[in-house]
């Protein structure tokens, strides 16, 4: 991998909004990045860049309570993946929460989604539970599982 990893500036959004959003338009509401952004500077969030010669590449956010923090997105650029962009991003985040005091993180998952299960449980996340039809799925009326897992930070 050959991406910088970074704190996120308010430069970086338009990138972040545009690789989570992806090819089916499906993310977290463009607004709550900024506001991330925002609680990164009071020490409550952390939004992570993982920036290549060709631009940001791929991104990662948290939300932080006292000891406790909560993964909300780890996407790398479609067009990015498969290369070690996101273990990367998944390291450098953990490491810099437990740095900032989290003890644990939490996340949530799409069920049919292997390569996230596979990079979180590589990186020592183990399934807490699931959280039935959760996601919207492909049809009108499908439904999909959340995984829930977690890890202790050292």
């Amino acid at each position: 991998m050959t991406a910088a990893l970074r704190p996120a500036v308010a430069g970086d959004l338009p990138a972040i909004v545009a690789i989570d959003q992806g090819e089916d338009g499906v993310g977290l509401r463009p607004m709550l990045y900024a506001e991330l952004l925002s609680r990164a500077t009071a020490g409550t969030a952390l939004l992570l860049v993982a920036e290549e010669l060709e631009g940001i590449a791929g991104f990662s956010a948290c939300s932080q309570v006292l000891d406790e923090a909560t993964l909300l997105a780890l996407v790398v650029a479609s067009s990015r993946r498969g290369r070690g962009v996101g273990a990367a991003l998944l390291a450098a985040t953990l490491k810099a929460l437990a740095g900032r005091g989290a003890r644990r993180c939490l996340l949530e998952v799409r069920a049919s989604n292997a390569g996230a299960l596979a990079l979180y449980e590589e990186a020592g996340f183990r399934e807490d539970g699931r959280r039935s039809g959760y996601y919207p799925g492909t049809g009108d009326l499908d439904r999909e599982d959340a995984v829930l897992m977690s890890r202790e930070l050292e």
